[in-house]
């Protein structure tokens, strides 16, 4: 029993340690290597998940889904600005984006285009098999295109 306690919370510091983000649970500063910027983001389709890095200044990162699309890249937060991230953005659209071991630096800036919203709507719903918004969501939700900085 005893050593079963010892590994768990063994575990948990690591995990809590990690600066990466882990899961649902959000991490720090990003490693990777910086590349300049795609013109072309098609290859993200290969990615189900990638890491967004907000806050410069005290790194905070998450898991994310994305969908690129030709020349651009986009995120969604479907709880708005409510999410933790989305609220750095709004703070500082600077972000970090990585895509397998590959870091981008860009800025997320809200889109409130509707074509954007539908090429985005689109992209997910063929990316994601489990991706279906209802009315209210799509509503809430806020789409932010990722552009070079």
């Amino acid at each position: 029993m005893l050593r079963s306690t010892i590994v768990w919370v063994g575990l948990l510091a690591l995990v809590l340690g990690c600066s990466e983000p882990f899961g649902m649970l959000p991490g720090g500063e990003l490693s990777g290597t910086l590349q300049s910027v795609p013109s072309d983001w098609s290859f993200s389709e290969d990615f189900q998940s990638v890491q967004l890095e907000t806050r410069p200044e005290d790194p905070y990162s998450v898991n994310i889904w994305c969908v690129g699309l030709g020349r651009q890249l986009f995120v969604v937060s479907g709880r708005g600005v409510e999410n933790a991230w989305a609220q750095h953005i709004e703070a500082d659209p600077n972000v970090r984006l990585r895509i397998g071991e590959n870091l981008y630096e860009l800025r997320a800036l809200p889109s409130e285009d509707p074509l954007d919203r539908e090429r985005f709507l689109a992209g997910a719903t063929k990316k994601y098999d489990d991706f279906e918004p209802d009315e209210e969501q799509a509503a809430a939700a806020v789409l932010y295109r990722l552009e070079p900085r």
